[in-house]
């Protein structure tokens, strides 16, 4: 009888009838997160310890945020001043640019101080501008430079940022 029953719905399978419907197929494709032309691109490309992680820029207001799924890095006033998800325990980095000092913190928690100068501009040639920072790192008794390139509509198009005392720098570009 297993047996039968089972033929049975084989038969049925092979010999049945399909339908074509091109609103379902509308449909199924608004939905289907498969070929979805209108869904943004990620446009930037961020540089950490050794990784390549390809993510969105987001203008809000008077900031950039870069982004995806599980990791936010917000970029405003000349300074990466946030990061969320980036450090492997998902702690949250912050970077607070006071007078000629960086104040960095993870989790509220004070992790360190560096000292810098102020920051200046630099033409690379005429289609470029650079913003520079030198900054002083306490823990390593080393100089490195923050730095943001502009291009001639003054559109970021990549950043280089010292994000915690313990690690090398952030990089960011458009891809």
């Amino acid at each position: 009888m297993n047996k039968f029953i089972y033929l049975s719905l084989i038969l049925m399978q092979l010999t049945s009838c399909s339908f074509s419907s091109s609103q379902f197929d509308l449909i199924k494709n608004m939905i289907s997160p498969e070929n979805n032309s209108s869904k943004p691109e990620k446009n930037w490309n961020a540089y950490w310890m050794d990784k390549k992680i390809d993510l969105y820029a987001i203008n809000v207001n008077d900031q950039v945020i870069f982004a995806d799924e599980k990791i936010n890095i917000f970029y405003k006033d000349k300074q990466i001043y946030k990061i969320t998800g980036l450090l492997p325990e998902l702690q949250t980095l912050e970077i607070e640019s006071k007078d000629n000092l960086l104040l960095f913190m993870s989790d509220g928690r004070h992790i360190g101080v560096d000292s810098c100068e102020l920051g200046y501009s630099v033409s690379i040639d005429e289609n470029y501008e650079k913003y520079l920072r030198s900054c002083f790192s306490a823990n390593t008794n080393k100089t490195y430079e923050n730095h943001v390139v502009f291009n001639t509509e003054g559109m970021i198009i990549s950043l280089r940022f010292k994000i915690h005392p313990e690690y090398n720098s952030l990089q960011l570009s458009m891809k």
